[in-house]
């Protein structure tokens, strides 16, 4: 997957990845910037709403401190209070004169703090010497025993605070009065639950939860107001709520217990997300703004480049004419300007070698055609038929007729162009010759077309490719049924000329470097740079072969020639 991914960057244009690199060279410093202020908001709203949080509860539990210390006072009051501790210690009396000191006495210390604070339900004094309960202020000391908190008071004199669980919660303060090191009484104060704790629940709003916790870590309080994707799970855990909400803690030296409130995370956070999401807009106008800019500016750097590459692909189709051109002193100018220079010298190079090909091929044709006295070899082989017929060898005379002919096409007085009907009946000519030298060991088979006798085409153009059929392919085979197929046919206002035979054949590479530079033979070479010096791109020889199937060759040419430059003097082998 990545090497596709890779792949497919690769094979980009080179503006589009200038433009994505500069698209991704300007979001990641964006997103660095966008991610680190995140990161500092978030840290920022945590500190300050943990500051908030523990400002909220420390003045909450100063508030309930405050209160406390208050009905703390009040119990030292009544605890050392010696009109108290009189009717307390006082021995037995006639029922009668102990309600007058209950009534004149108890009554109003121990009901006077409910008018003046309402979060006072009751006080109450357990103790030994009382013997009928006095209403709800003075009860024997047996009944204490059926107090939940009587069990979990200690034998210290210090004032203790408990919670009555149930559905009608109390707060209960207790104190125990000592008398001769024995316990003789216990005075208790019932608080209203809710309102002594309102400074606390009073902060538990918008998404906020709170506990407390007493000394002994039992849970005393516990309320939240949160929607229910934010609700705690284990809500009476605290090790819980420090690792998944931010939390503020605080402890009440009065009555050892500790206030925890907890907000989740996912609220103190949510204004930097509705931050970054207004945001967002303008961001995305600055990335569709920063990939229009590197798109323009790409297109501007590398539109020499893509303009030098579309030369390139001209010149690799044939066409050597340069037509970018740069002034810039550049890397991408100097590599323009490089381009142009090395075109210039590559035209003067193949100017050079094309003229010296051309005169090369002159002077061989010179040199073939001086060497041969054309008269000279006529009547040589003139009286060489005479002599045949008089010894009565019609086989000689026949191979020195044909020979005569051959030969008298080849020359053509000189001429480089002739007749279809005179290329056939050279060729004709020359295969009488080869038959008669192989035995005739291999059939030609000939599909011409007469029609198109009349046409000029340059001489010699099919001899060299019978040459290389018989040599190439029918001599090394070892097929009993031999051929050699010569067709001369006319497609569409075009000569086709095709030797084919049905010998060895040769590999694809083989086949396609016989018309290349480095072709090892010379004949079939020398008719490909023939017909392209004539016709250029009008003309073609195609090579089609197969290994043990054989090999065919085709000449195309226009079947009107207009003044074709061998014409004009131009001379080839």
């Amino acid at each position: 997957m990545n090497r596709k991914i890779l792949q497919k960057y690769k094979d980009l244009k080179y503006r589009y990845k200038i433009a994505l690199l500069t698209i991704a060279a300007g979001i990641l410093p964006v997103i660095i910037i966008v991610a680190y202020m995140q990161t500092g908001m978030i840290r920022q709203l945590k500190e300050r709403e943990t500051d908030s949080m523990d400002k909220s509860v420390n003045q909450a539990v100063e508030s309930i401190e405050n209160q406390v210390q208050i009905y703390e006072n009040l119990i030292d009051y009544l605890s050392y209070s010696q009109d108290l501790r009189n009717v307390l210690s006082q021995k037995e009396s006639r029922d009668y004169e102990t309600y007058i000191r209950y009534t004149d006495v108890v009554d109003p210390l121990l009901e006077m703090p409910l008018v003046y604070h309402q979060e006072i339900k009751g006080i109450t004094i357990y103790s030994d010497n009382i013997e009928v309960a006095h209403g709800t202020t003075l009860i024997p000391m047996s009944e204490i025993r059926d107090q939940e908190w009587y069990s979990r008071l200690t034998g210290r004199s210090l004032l203790e605070w408990f919670v009555k669980r149930g559905a009608d919660r109390e707060i209960v303060a207790a104190r125990k009065f000592y008398g001769n090191e024995d316990i003789s009484a216990v005075l208790e104060m019932r608080l209203d639950y809710a309102k002594v704790l309102e400074p606390f629940s009073n902060l538990l709003k918008d998404n906020t939860g709170g506990l407390v916790f007493d000394a002994e870590g039992n849970v005393v309080y516990s309320s939240y107001s949160m929607e229910p994707d934010y609700r705690p799970e284990k809500a009476e855990s605290l090790e819980y709520l420090r690792e998944n909400y931010v939390c503020s803690e605080q402890k009440m030296s009065n009555t050892d217990w500790t206030f925890c409130i907890y907000r989740p995370e996912k609220i103190i956070t949510k204004s930097t997300y509705l931050l970054v999401m207004r945001n967002i807009p303008i961001i995305g106008i600055c990335i569709i703004l920063l990939a229009a800019l590197s798109y323009f500016f790409s297109k501007r750097l590398v539109s020499c480049l893509e303009r030098l590459t579309e030369n390139m692909n001209q010149v690799h189709l044939g066409f050597r004419k340069v037509t970018v051109h740069s002034d810039s002193k550049d890397e991408v100018g100097t590599l323009i300007r490089s381009f142009s220079r090395m075109m210039d010298e590559l035209d003067k190079l193949i100017s050079e070698v094309y003229e010296a090909k051309i005169e090369l091929q002159h002077t061989e044709m010179r040199a073939l055609q001086a060497q041969i006295n054309p008269h000279f070899l006529y009547n040589s082989l003139s009286i060489i038929n005479w002599k045949a017929i008089e010894a009565g060898e019609d086989d000689i005379s026949r191979v020195t007729l044909d020979l005569s002919t051959y030969y008298r096409t080849s020359l053509n007085r000189g001429e480089t162009m002739t007749t279809v009907e005179s290329e056939v009946n050279n060729i004709r000519a020359y295969l009488r010759i080869q038959l008669i030298m192989h035995d005739n060991s291999f059939r030609v088979i000939e599909d011409v077309d007469e029609a198109v006798f009349g046409c000029e085409i340059p001489k010699l153009i099919l001899q060299p490719l019978v040459e290389n059929a018989i040599d190439h392919g029918l001599d090394p085979s070892e097929k009993d049924d031999r051929q050699l197929w010569i067709i001369v046919k006319e497609e569409q206002d075009m000569l086709s000329f095709i030797v084919r035979d049905n010998g060895n054949g040769m590999p694809k590479d083989q086949a396609e470097q016989i018309l290349g530079y480095q072709s090892p033979g010379y004949g079939v070479h020398n008719v490909y740079d023939r017909i392209k010096l004539l016709y250029k791109e009008k003309g073609s020889v195609t090579i089609e072969s197969r290994e043990g199937e054989g090999t065919s060759v085709e000449i195309c040419i226009p079947k009107q020639i207009d003044e074709p430059q061998e014409r004009s003097g131009i001379e080839t082998a």
